[in-house]
């Protein structure tokens, strides 16, 4: 029976990082799949523009919230609850009753977070209380190991799990890195926030305006509180920037690719930040970044490889790094070609997905590591299939072999294969081309190999497609019966 998991997260709308982080776990066959999964939309604010707001309608959805979560617990009696909470201000009052609710309930809980603040509240002496009260028999999920500072003061090093965001692939195709555009353009795509360096940028654009370099900026995003339409085109045209700066509104789906494709540079010079969704989409694209060193976004943007990292709220600094892409197409091409590569390795949604998983399930029974090896069983016809075709890599680190048909089977369904110098392998593995030969017993070779190919995804599917034609050309039935007429044609003949 599938373990039973309680979810309380945000989803849309509004939409932000941490409400579409909910939704692609909702969707999320292998996730869904993977356990009996039951799902509370923890989001009281019914816009962007409501966040943070006080109204009277919030806390009656609240005390509503609280009845949903405690009637949904006695029914279906989670084996663990999982929840995102918010880290500070008067939403982690909220989430601090609703987490003190469930440790009531007897409910194992691990909670994951998708903003930062608790190092900037842990001084405040009601704060302070709190969060030791909260963190208290907590398992934490955090984006990237840089955000351990946060919670530091609360949460042991062994009772936290790092969890990188992962985005849906938005491309059929490889884009290109090589853009045809007269002049470059710009890109910002965000919510309009002065967290997310809406005004340093506008500042940062002023400068390079100045200095007499010609480009456009693109800003795409959703109207705030804090900046709407209006006050943006204010902004721009106190700067003189009404032939350079334009503001496009939302854009989703094709629309939204189409921005990330029309661009040569993407900027996200954001002062306040905990993960950053946005640059992985600007690294499928190809584009190089320009960002900030906020949260977890220096386990995104490489400063030098596929971007450059500026200073927060320093438009200076900002200008300095636009600049130095702006005169250098060949820089641009490149750091995109990286950051593409980056992104095809580490944070597709199917990589998260996939540590997600494996986290949620090592925490409901308990431990903090995760699980990495799982079981399965016999399977045969289609359910040997189903596994082979669910794998990227396959492995038979054999001592004593003669031919190993199912080496065959893996090479049928596109696998790349390692496995050792035993009996005929030689004759079916071609090192280097289709999978890898290592040494008998040697569990470092063997772990070398596989994180090549894991960090790897285009060579694992190029040895894949190579193996798939040498099965077809020498390993089918059908070459083997020609083969063996032939021999034993041969032998009668010379008897």
């Amino acid at each position: 029976m599938k373990p039973s998991i309680l979810f309380i997260m945000h989803m849309p709308p509004p939409v932000h990082g941490a409400a579409m982080m909910g939704k692609y776990i909702h969707d999320s066959q292998l996730i869904n799949d993977s356990f009996d999964c039951h799902y509370i939309n923890l989001a009281t604010a019914k816009d962007l523009a409501d966040i943070g707001k006080v109204r009277l309608q919030k806390f009656a959805q609240f005390y509503s919230l609280l009845r949903t979560i405690r009637k949904e617990v006695k029914r279906i009696r989670p084996q663990l609850v999982y929840i995102t909470p918010n880290a500070k201000g008067g939403a982690f009052y909220k989430d601090f009753i609703v987490i003190q609710m469930l440790k009531r309930m007897g409910c194992k809980i691990v909670v994951h977070y998708h903003n930062k603040g608790v190092a900037l509240r842990q001084n405040k002496m009601i704060d302070n209380q709190l969060y030791r009260i909260f963190f208290k028999n907590l398992k934490v999920i955090l984006l990237a190991e840089a955000l351990y500072e946060d919670v530091k003061k609360y949460v042991a090093r062994k009772d936290v799990l790092i969890c990188p965001n992962g985005i849906p692939e938005a491309l059929s195709e490889e884009p290109t890195a090589k853009r045809n555009n007269s002049i470059p353009h710009l890109l910002f795509l965000s919510n309009l926030l002065v967290d997310k360096g809406v005004f340093t940028l506008l500042d940062a654009c002023k400068i390079l305006k100045e200095k007499g370099y010609s480009f456009v900026c693109n800003f795409v995003g959703g109207e705030t509180a804090e900046i709407n339409s209006a006050r943006f085109e204010q902004e721009v045209k106190a700067r003189g920037l009404n032939q350079i700066i334009r503001y496009e509104g939302k854009k989703y789906g094709k629309e939204k690719s189409e921005s990330f494709q029309n661009a040569d540079i993407f900027v996200f010079p954001t002062h306040y930040e905990t993960f950053g969704l946005v640059n992985l989409e600007a690294m499928e694209h190809k584009l190089p970044i320009v960002s900030t060193d906020e949260g977890g976004i220096k386990d995104i943007v490489k400063d030098g490889e596929n971007g450059l990292i500026s200073q927060k709220n320093n438009a200076e600094s900002l200008s300095q790094c636009i600049e130095n892409l702006l005169g250098n197409e060949k820089l641009r091409i490149q750091m995109g070609e990286d950051g593409y590569k980056k992104f095809q390795n580490k944070f597709t949604l199917k990589a998260f997905e996939n540590t997600f998983t494996q986290i949620v399930n090592n925490c409901y029974r308990g431990g903090v590591k995760c699980n990495i090896a799982f079981y399965h069983g016999k399977k045969f016809s289609k359910e040997k299939e189903e596994i082979l075709r669910n794998t990227d890599i396959f492995i038979l680190p054999t001592y004593n072999e003669c031919f190993p048909l199912v080496l065959l089977e893996a090479m049928q369904q596109k696998l790349p294969c390692i496995s050792t110098n035993e009996g005929g392998i030689s004759d079916i593995i071609l090192p280097g081309e289709t999978g890898y030969i290592i040494k008998k017993k040697s569990p470092q070779e063997l772990a070398d190999k596989i994180e090549f190919l894991l960090n790897n995804p285009n060579k694992r599917i190029d040895m894949g497609k190579k193996g798939f034609e040498r099965y077809k050309q020498l390993f089918t039935l059908k070459a083997f019966e020609q083969h063996f007429v032939s021999i034993l044609n041969i032998a009668i003949s010379r008897q």
